[in-house]
């Protein structure tokens, strides 16, 4: 059995299911792993403040990555130790481009989201069910003017989603924003675009960590369950697809869990345990 040192691993979909809820299993998992002095790590397009905190609370949980590698986040003081913000030109053009559509936009700013109005007021008129009504509106900061707000702190950005719940207008968003320069555009959930810097994923902020905790390669397993996270599981030693995740990622993955439903992080885990 190979030997891990860093496990980084994906929030939604992986850690926790459709019900939002983190196992008793998985938890005591990973309470074991970093008894064992296998550093853990939260890889997720959220924001910080939107990681779950019982994933924050996980005895030996250090690092999170967030805002699909904008920024790494060192959990015992909250530190903000690596970032990449998108440039205040990023900013405009995709406000430019902006004016052309009329959907809810939020900015991650220094681990903290900020949502248009409109979607924290009626998510469900933007394609939301009734959990993420909930996380909504108990992780996001409403904003009356998006537009306004984003160009006052462009200079400080992480990453700028578009809720779309229409998918072929989210397409031609996408193939749209997919022709900027300097982006990174990916997509965790169908109702999202998420966008950040060209320079940053998953991938680049794990690479930047694992040089911090002088742990190699090989050394590294990552899961994941969307796109977003094809970038990491390509790059890990042991990259790990879930059951439940998309095609393409468990093609990339060396290995299929089962799905996030039946625990699958814990069941890969307790075999390196």
């Amino acid at each position: 059995m190979r030997k891990m040192k860093l496990v980084a691993m994906d929030v939604d979909g992986t850690l926790m299911g459709k019900n939002k809820i983190l196992t008793k299993r998985t938890k005591d998992t990973l309470t074991e792993a970093a008894a064992k002095g296998i550093h853990l790590v939260v890889a997720s397009g959220r924001a910080l403040q939107a990681v779950p905190e019982e994933l924050i609370q996980i005895p030996g949980m250090e690092y999170v990555i967030t805002s699909n590698g904008s920024s790494v986040f060192r959990l015992s003081d909250r530190k903000r130790i690596y970032g990449r913000d998108m440039t205040p030109e990023q900013i405009r053009k995709l406000l430019e481009f902006y004016e052309d559509y009329d959907c809810p936009m939020e900015a991650f700013i220094c681990g903290v989201p900020y949502t248009s109005k409109t979607y924290f007021d009626h998510p469900e008129n933007f394609g939301a069910g009734p959990l993420s009504v909930k996380y909504v509106r108990t992780t996001r900061h409403p904003v009356p003017d998006m537009r306004s707000f984003v160009k006052k702190h462009e200079n400080e950005i992480e990453g700028i989603n578009f809720i779309v719940h229409d998918m072929e207008v989210k397409a031609a968003m996408r193939r749209q924003l997919e022709t900027f320069e300097g982006l990174y555009v990916t997509s965790s959930v169908p109702r999202y675009i998420e966008i950040s810097h060209g320079s940053v994923c998953k991938r680049s902020a794990l690479m930047w960590l694992a040089g911090e905790l002088n742990i190699l390669q090989e050394e590294i397993a990552a899961f994941g369950d969307g796109e977003n996270d094809l970038e990491m599981i390509q790059y890990a030693g042991f990259g790990v697809a879930m059951g439940n995740a998309v095609e393409s990622l468990k093609q990339a993955a060396d290995h299929v869990a089962p799905p996030c439903e039946e625990d699958g992080v814990a069941c890969v885990l307790e075999q390196f345990l």
